[in-house]
């Protein structure tokens, strides 16, 4: 493998992915390819939502509606590979950093409306890309002893993004209340303890 992937964690995972691509049936192919549109798909819908929304195309209403679809839809693309028996290093670690970008799509949106503390969004960040170099030095470990990596969160880490989630929803319903103050820095404090 090349030593410049190593500085890369999705090129580092596509790497890993090529050989099990190869060995995949056209089911399991199909599975994965599927799994990735609704991975980055969601990405880009988030986006959408929010630009539709800061520009009076989208009632807050239907933003939160919108919103709550694509927090579902998180954690279909996981079952389409588990279901197709198509999990990939690719997919452990796409999913994961779509979500982090998801987050900081969203994130970014409510602290330019005021929604949300700049100071959350960096320190939410920061965590973020903790979070993804940990994973990142786990796959090349587990490269290096030919063994498959841990890069899984742990039920913690799982926990702390749910709260996240949560907390996004309950700043669009209750916008600059106390209520959703708790809950930012109840999810900003889980997430870097999940650390």
């Amino acid at each position: 493998m090349k030593e410049s992937l190593r500085q890369f964690p999705l090129a580092l995972a596509y790497e890993q992915s090529r050989e099990t691509w190869d060995n995949f049936d056209v089911s399991q192919k199909r599975h994965a390819i599927l799994a990735s549109v609704v991975t980055f798909g969601r990405v880009g819908l988030r986006l959408a939502t929010e630009i539709a929304y800061d520009s009076g195309k989208l009632s807050r209403r239907r933003a939160i509606a919108a919103h709550v679809v694509l927090d579902l839809a998180d954690a279909v693309d996981g079952r389409f590979s588990r279901r197709g028996n198509a999990v990939t290093p690719w997919g452990k670690v796409a999913d994961p950093f779509s979500d982090k970008v998801d987050f900081f799509v969203q994130e970014v949106a409510r602290a330019r409306r005021g929604e949300l503390y700049w100071a959350t969004v960096a320190t939410r960040a920061a965590r973020d890309i903790v979070s993804t170099q940990v994973r990142h030095n786990e796959a090349i470990r587990a490269d290096e002893e030919g063994r498959e990596p841990q890069t899984g969160a742990t039920n913690f880490g799982k926990m702390s993004t749910t709260m996240r989630a949560l907390a996004n929803r309950v700043n669009d319903v209750l916008p600059n209340s106390a209520v959703a103050r708790v809950f930012e820095h109840t999810a900003t404090v889980g997430l870097v303890g999940s650390l």
